[in-house]
């Protein structure tokens, strides 16, 4: 059954902000500390993947194993946390996130995310952009909590359950930026809006037909009429 909108799954990356490459060096640096080789990154398919996927493909670009993954995903935590001070001055919310967020909450929806992100990380993201609250991440689904995305987001769900939400996935909407995005929001059964806000432009995901497709969130009139929700 579909109503006004109860749950908001964010993805994070292109989606609610920018590291300004701080993560996707970070990422780089930490293939190069255990492969001894640092990849390029460039022409990889990596937009919307879980962190072990991209970890796996890196370390295949350089000709290492992918027994390498774990060691890998635990040094870009290091990575990132001794960069933690870089992150704060370089992470930018995208347009009109911080605005609908505010929206969101004062609508009485829920939000939390749904991002290929390991949890150590996004965290430090989600803190450094100022959206936590009310975005609750000890509710979301994480690179390190399942095993592609379909998983992740269901393991959302579950947390969503467990505090208290009535379950209808007619009312719980994904937001991201990638097809996958679109992909993993028709898996669980739930709706989708694609911001064309990141690697993938509004005009290039037209054919897909997710619920609602934008080229940013600075109008949030168009997503929260499609939610059931007035601004």
């Amino acid at each position: 059954m579909r109503g006004s909108a109860t749950a908001v799954l964010w993805d994070v990356d292109g989606t609610l902000l920018t590291s300004g490459s701080v993560a996707a060096q970070a990422f780089l640096d930490a293939v190069a500390d255990v492969a001894g080789r640092r990849p390029v990154g460039r022409g990889l398919d990596l937009g919307g993947r879980i962190d072990p996927e991209i970890a796996t493909m890196l370390l295949q670009s350089v000709g290492a194993d992918a027994d390498l993954v774990p060691a890998v995903l635990s040094r870009l935590h290091e990575r990132m946390a001794s960069r933690a001070e870089e992150l704060r001055r370089r992470v930018k919310p995208l347009a009109g996130v911080v605005d609908l967020v505010r929206l969101l909450h004062a609508a009485g929806v829920r939000q939390t995310v749904v991002t290929g992100n390991i949890e150590s990380v996004a965290r430090m993201k989600l803190a450094a952009v100022g959206v936590v609250p009310p975005i609750d991440p000890n509710l979301g689904g994480f690179g390190d909590s399942g095993a592609d995305r379909v998983a992740v987001a269901r393991r959302a769900l579950d947390h969503l359950i467990e505090d208290g939400w009535q379950p209808s996935l007619g009312q719980c909407w994904i937001i991201g930026d990638t097809p996958r995005n679109l992909l993993c929001a028709r898996a669980v059964g739930v709706r989708c809006a694609l911001i064309g806000s990141g690697r993938h432009s509004a005009e290039s995901m037209a054919g897909l037909a997710p619920d609602v497709l934008t080229g940013n969130l600075a109008d949030s009139a168009v997503l929260l009429g499609a939610m059931g929700l007035r601004g």
